[in-house]
């Protein structure tokens, strides 16, 4: 068993230093052995602000750890970077690899930079990132749950009029399907949820996956739902093979277990148990 913390927008520059020291602590408590970020890590892009971004990361527990932007880290005040070299600074202090990927063995991690200069907010995926992604996760073993992470969501509840996925979905959900990918992780709203891919994308999945959403971490920037982040135990794909998504919320002095969302995976993919 595998056991992933997906934690998303911890926006330093808008975070509550109480939360984050919590943050951390259950981090330690917990005891995840692969940590996923997907995004927003800065509130502007600052350079002070990724400094503390980058301070944060190396207080994380010493497990393998991957990280992809968010429409926050592109440079908000420098008009040249921000035409020239959006994610310049979110390079020099986090990471210069905006294809990044991890292979755990049980567990395979592809991230995807979903961020674009013209469609900030909403992102955008095309298919050469999907390619890469597919290509890494095909190298993983057999049994090796195969994960991808975004930013900007996938997939969202059907009853979620108010926002848009991110451009190009449709596109790279079909691929994503054909390739076996397990689960989406994906921040962006500040509000935690799970679903499956099947009721969305019934006519164009033929695999069915888990969509897990996270939401703000640390930020002070909270819409109606207590900070969070999400917990995640891995057991495989094979069939009669569980997924648990507990949500971690803050309950004014530490993280406590919210919500739990379990799946199970069957032949033509995952569905909840």
């Amino acid at each position: 068993m595998t056991l992933l913390a997906h934690i998303s927008d911890i926006h330093f520059g808008h975070e509550d230093a109480l939360i984050v020291e919590g943050l951390l602590e259950s981090l330690r408590k917990t005891k995840p052995d692969v940590i996923v970020v997907s995004g927003d890590l800065t509130q502007r892009a600052k350079k002070a602000q990724f400094r503390k971004a980058r301070a944060f990361l190396r207080e994380m527990p010493k497990v393998p750890h991957l990280v992809v932007p968010g429409n926050h880290d592109v440079s908000a005040t420098n008009l040249l970077e921000r035409l020239t070299r959006p994610l310049k600074r979110y390079q020099r202090f986090i990471t210069e690899d905006l294809s990044p990927y991890l292979d755990m063995g049980d567990v395979a991690i592809a991230g995807i930079n979903t961020v674009r200069l013209l469609n900030r907010k909403d992102g955008r995926i095309n298919q050469g990132q999907v390619k890469t992604a597919c290509e890494q996760l095909g190298r993983a073993k057999e049994n090796a749950v195969r994960v991808v992470v975004t930013h900007h969501p996938m997939d969202l509840p059907m009853e979620d009029l108010k926002h848009p996925l991110v451009s190009r979905s449709k596109m790279a959900m079909e691929a994503f399907s054909k390739c076996g990918v397990d689960l989406f992780l994906s921040g962006h709203l500040h509000t935690g949820q799970s679903l499956v891919t099947t009721t969305r994308y019934k006519e164009n999945v033929s695999y069915s996956a888990v969509v897990a959403q996270a939401g703000t971490a640390v930020s002070t920037r909270t819409r109606g739902e207590a900070n969070g982040w999400n917990l995640i135990e891995l057991s495989g794909r094979a069939d009669g093979a569980e997924m648990a998504i507990q949500e971690m919320v803050w309950e004014g002095k530490s993280f406590g277990k919210g919500q739990i969302s379990r799946f199970r995976c069957g032949s033509g993919g995952w569905l909840e148990a």
